[in-house]
């Protein structure tokens, strides 16, 4: 399916009342967490309950997997080099072993070493400017997925001193999975995890029993908020990526955020967005959808295609830079 000038960025589209039967309830909660905005929704019996667990445990992963002087992420790169293994917590351990199987899966294209180009390029923060070359080669040589090691007793060690992972394209994924389990303790009908609009499921349908909708915009239209098509999500995950969300232009050129671990620079792929369903049945849904839409970006549509084909309970969706779009049969026949 082909549509002209569109991109990705996932609105956060809610239209909950509360149902009045019995004594559910209705709850929304926001805060700033994970270097986002995240948002909570839920309706049920304990839904006052669900959702203050579920901010409770963002926090607790927030810790373990952001970038604060105590996280996982700053003891492994203190560590990098040295050969000394470095034990983990059991949500940031889960999240690596996933990431090495999608890193060995995508052929590199996914990746969780490119945190010395993350932090040599710096988009989105103060500092943000084009390398020299040869600190591109100094970052390369920090990159690289089969230079982080696990054990199975929960610890890693990053071979390379100069090393760093970067978590930004997988946590959030792997927080909503976490807060889902939360809601299903609580026997959630219906909620919203969002976390940050790039990272989203819903649990459920709205209490009207209507579909959750996402909303696609047009990223150059005059009005952002304008939305030209929605996809429906129901007991899924959704997580969008694209070279809107974070850069800056230096001669005519838009330098993003999302690396490509070969080149350690900006990944050129002739895409501008991509979105990934992924089915709540699938083994960590969250995680999976939020990884692959950054693998997916540094694919390219034609690679991606392919490799969405093998992925079960997985749809996407790609933009080109000519503001075409390419979806799998799933998104597709939905589209509104």
């Amino acid at each position: 399916m082909r549509m002209k000038g569109l991109y990705f960025g996932m609105a956060f589209l809610l239209a909950l009342m509360l149902s009045g039967c019995g004594q559910e309830k209705h709850v929304e909660k926001s805060e700033i967490l994970m270097d986002t905005v995240v948002q909570l929704s839920a309706t049920g019996e304990e839904a006052e309950e669900a959702v203050a667990e579920g901010l409770a445990r963002l926090h607790e992963i927030d810790r373990a997997a952001g970038e604060g002087e105590d996280s996982d992420a700053a003891r492994l790169a203190a560590a990098a080099g040295t050969g000394e293994w470095v034990k983990l917590s059991p949500d940031v351990y889960h999240i690596l072993v996933v990431s090495q199987a999608y890193s060995k899966k995508t052929g590199g294209a996914w990746d969780v070493t490119t945190g010395a180009a993350t932090a040599l390029w710096a988009i989105g923060r103060q500092g943000e400017h084009v390398p020299a070359e040869a600190e591109l080669i100094k970052a390369r040589a920090h990159t690289g997925w089969q230079k982080l090691e696990l054990r199975e007793d929960g610890s890693a060690r990053l071979l390379e001193a100069g090393m760093k992972i970067d978590l930004g394209g997988i946590a959030k994924g792997y927080a909503a999975d976490a807060v889902r389990k939360i809601y299903e303790a609580h026997r959630v009908k219906s909620g919203l995890i969002n976390l940050g609009t790039s990272s989203i499921y819903a649990v459920g349908e709205k209490p009207d029993g209507t579909p959750f909708r996402m909303g696609i915009r047009d990223p150059r239209g005059a009005d952002a908020k304008a939305m030209l098509a929605a996809v429906p999500l129901k007991d899924a995950a959704l997580s969008s990526s694209g070279d809107y969300e974070r850069f800056f232009e230096q001669d005519g050129v838009r330098y993003h955020h999302i690396m490509d671990p070969a080149t350690c620079a900006p990944a050129r792929s002739g895409v501008t967005g991509v979105a990934v369903r992924v089915d709540g049945g699938e083994p960590d849904a969250g995680l999976r959808s939020d990884l692959l839409a950054t693998a997916l970006f540094i694919m390219g549509y034609v690679r991606g295609m392919d490799f969405l084909a093998g992925e079960t309970g997985t749809e996407g969706l790609f933009v080109d830079e000519r503001g075409e779009v390419y979806a799998t049969d799933g998104i597709r026949s939905q589209m509104e």
